[in-house]
This record gives C-alpha cells, structure tokens and sequence, in this order.
C-alpha cells in the first residue's frame, strides 16, 4: 500500500447560539488539543439527565474529553449543556452520527468533533464543510485506509477489544504507523497505558467509565473513581 499525504484539516464555522461563539473565529482544532489526555470518555444511555451528570462526573475525575452519542436522548442540548458549565474548557463530540445532516447539528451545539461507526465518505465531507474535525469508525486495514482517503482526521478502530486489543494496534503499525488512530470497543482501564505507549492519540471509555449499573443507580461517585484512575494510568503511560 502506498503512503498518502496528510490530509487537510477541515475549515470554516457556523454556530447558533452562546455555546458556539467560541468556535466562530478559529479552525479546526488539532487532534492533541481535542484529545489533550489521550482519553475520551463516550456515554451511552437512554437517560438524559443520567448522561450529563456522568459526563460531568468522568470530568470532575480528570476525563479530558466527552463524547456524546446520538443515541442519548436530547443529545444536543446535552451538548450545549456541558460546554457552558465547563466554559468551553473541556472538548466535546457528537458520535454514532450516521447522516451528513448530523453533522451540522454538531456543529451548531458547539461539538469540537464528530464520530461515526463505520466509513462514511459523506459525513467526511460535511465535516470539511463545517470545519469540524472528523473520526470515521472503521475496523480492517482497508477500512482504515479508505476511511483516510474519505478525508478522517482521526480513525477509530471500532470494536478493538474483541479483535485482539492493544496486540491488534501493534499489529496495524506495521503498514500503516503513520495512520492516527483512536481505540475504542471494549477498553479496559488497565489497558489504557498500553494503548498510549502504542502511538494511539485517543482511548475511547463506554462501559469501563459509564458502567449501566452506576448510571441506573445515579452512582456519579463511582464513575468519579473510575475517571480518576483511567487519568493516573495515561499520565504515567504518557510520562514514560
């Protein structure tokens, strides 16, 4: 497989509201500045105040990034929501987007990036049109490879945990070590320093931060502990 050069970073903003001003005078930002931690905590749930209190809570333990999927009820207002009562300090996203439409939605709620499952040319192209950063899901190599010729900033190798984990990563950097990934699928806190000394610019958190059984009992001091040792455990991984 040929090398490909780095693709461009996404341009230009649109907001509707306070919550997006911040996005209005600058572009794209970086993958290291929307990951700063290395992690990003990604909530699931069918509770919408369940999920921002969680998502503050994976904050308040040191989770230097939120992701909230479409799947959350009221997910934009959820959006705009934690980007007000962090004063835009912490990066937030919009994942599981499937449509071009989804994007702008994002976009207008003030996200910082867009998440999909799987390869999608077309939400690729709207984040270039919304000047926001794109991830694209993908899996086999020629996913991950078509994901970054479809124009991925970032690509999540989406679900790593049952295909080997941070072995599989380590496999992928033979042929393609110049790719950006993202791991997310079934990570385990403890494999998080594994991941990081690996290269991978961003470890995604579902269940291993957002357990079902602390969302249902509103256990917000637990999902605390959790984001507090997944931060320790990439600090060391990314001090060595």
């Amino acid at each position: 497989m040929q090398a490909h050069a780095p693709l461009p970073n996404p341009l230009p903003s649109r907001g509707r509201g306070d919550a997006c001003c911040r996005h209005n005078q600058s572009r794209v930002k970086s993958i290291e500045l929307v990951f700063p931690s290395g992690l990003c905590g990604v909530i699931r749930t069918d509770n919408a105040d369940a999920a921002f209190q969680a998502c503050l809570a994976a904050i308040e333990g040191g989770i230097g990034t939120i992701e909230v999927t479409t799947t959350v009820p009221s997910w934009y207002e959820i959006v705009r929501g934690l980007i007000g009562t962090t004063v835009g300090k912490i990066p937030i996203g919009v994942g599981t987007v499937w449509d071009p439409g989804a994007v702008g939605e994002a976009k207008e709620a003030g996200a910082d990036f867009v998440v999909t499952p799987v390869v999608l040319p077309e939400v690729a192209e709207a984040c270039r049109k919304h000047d926001i950063l794109c991830v694209l899901g993908a899996l086999s190599p020629t996913e991950i490879y078509h994901a970054r010729l479809a124009g991925a900033n970032l690509v999540k190798v989406f679900p790593v945990g049952p295909v080997g984990g941070p072995e599989y990563i380590k496999a992928l950097q033979g042929p393609m070590g110049g790719v950006p990934l993202w791991a997310s699928g079934g990570v385990e806190i403890d494999q998080i320093p594994a991941y990081l000394r690996l290269g991978v610019k961003a470890v995604g958190l579902t269940g291993a931060l957002f357990p079902a059984e602390a969302l249902a009992k509103r256990d917000m001091a637990a999902i605390v502990e959790r984001a507090s040792r997944a931060a320790q455990a990439a600090a060391a991984a990314r001090a060595d």
